[in-house]
Formats: structure tokens, sequence, C-alpha cells
């Protein structure tokens, strides 16, 4: 019954009934919620399908990439200038977790140094989720490869330690990770 084209009066209830009924931050909150929920199932069904070490492998290899784009598309966005300085780069982070869920994680930076910092993870999502699922000890964090996707999305060089693997909440060890930022290098 429908010729491809949506009805000007169906689409202006629609939306109508979408500005009534959800607040923008009410809309924000459920569509955070539901890609949490995508995601969560998403690595559920590559793990019942091909394996946990897959999965993870998998994961970290889309969240990378993800970050990558995410960066770049988030910055442009904000208008936020090139990344110059470790500042430029906190700040710039700090902006792109606000735009991504900042009730996904509680953390803490520690500058350690005019290029280096600590990210101390005090609760985090992703091992609550994995926790709470059963898999927690054979899962890969999964967040820091976002991080370092946002990194090498804007041109920045870094060192990371420790390097990635399991969770460490999950191995009973505290969640910090000690990051050494470089500016991009000029292209010719």
């Amino acid at each position: 019954m429908t010729d491809g084209n949506t009805p000007p009066e169906l689409r202006r209830r629609a939306n109508d009934l979408l500005g009534k009924a959800l607040s923008p931050e009410e809309r924000e909150a459920l569509l955070i919620k539901s890609w949490m929920a995508h995601d969560a199932r998403w690595f559920e069904a590559v793990a019942m399908s091909f394996g946990m070490e897959a999965a993870n492998r998998v994961n970290q290899a889309a969240v990378h990439e993800a970050g990558k784009a995410e960066a770049k598309r988030m910055t442009r966005a904000l208008g936020l200038p090139p990344v110059v300085t470790l500042d430029d780069w906190l700040l710039t982070q700090e902006a792109i977790i606000g735009l991504m869920g900042p009730d996904l994680i509680d953390y803490g930076i520690v500058r350690t140094g005019d290029d280096s910092y600590e990210l101390r993870v005090e609760r985090c999502f992703a091992h609550e989720q994995v926790t709470r699922a059963g898999v927690a000890q054979q899962y890969e964090c999964g967040i820091m490869p976002r991080l370092t996707g946002w990194l090498e999305g804007l041109g920045l060089g870094y060192e990371m330690t420790p390097p990635l693997g399991k969770c460490l909440k999950a191995e009973g060890r505290e969640c910090v990770y000690a990051f050494k930022v470089r500016a991009p290098v000029a292209k010719l």
C-alpha cells in the first residue's frame, strides 16, 4: 500500500510524538542504552558462533576502527582545534567520552609528565556486563582499543602500558593505563 514515500502527516505526527514523549536527555539515554544492548548482543553472538578468542579479537579491531572515525567526526562537530599538546588531547578525550556516554565509565586522569598521563578506571560498564554474563575471565578489554583508535584517528603517536589484553579488573588488578602522547607528524 505504500508508494515509497512517507506521508507528510505521518512524519509530522511521529515527530510531534518524539518531541513530547522524550526530553533530549531521555532520548540520549535511550539511544546509549540501545547501543550498549546491541554491543553486548553482538559480542555474545560472535562468542557463541566462533568462540571467545574470535569475539575478543574482532571486538578489539572493530572498536579501534570505530574510534578512528569517531574522533574525526566528533572533533569536527565540536569545532575542536587540532591536538598539539597533552592538554589539547585530554580536553578532546573528555569531550568524546562526554558524547559517548559519560555514565558508562568512572575514571580519573593523573598527569605524569608534559606528554604523559595515567587513565585510572574505577568503574567500567564493559567489566560489569562481562562479569554479569559470567565471561569476565576470558574477556579482553574493548575500551582501550576505542581510545587508541581516537588517538590514531587524530594522527597522534602514543605509547600505552600495559599493552592490550585481558580485562585488568577481571584479573583482580587496578585498571590503570599509562599513556605517553606525541603530537601528530606533519604531512608533506
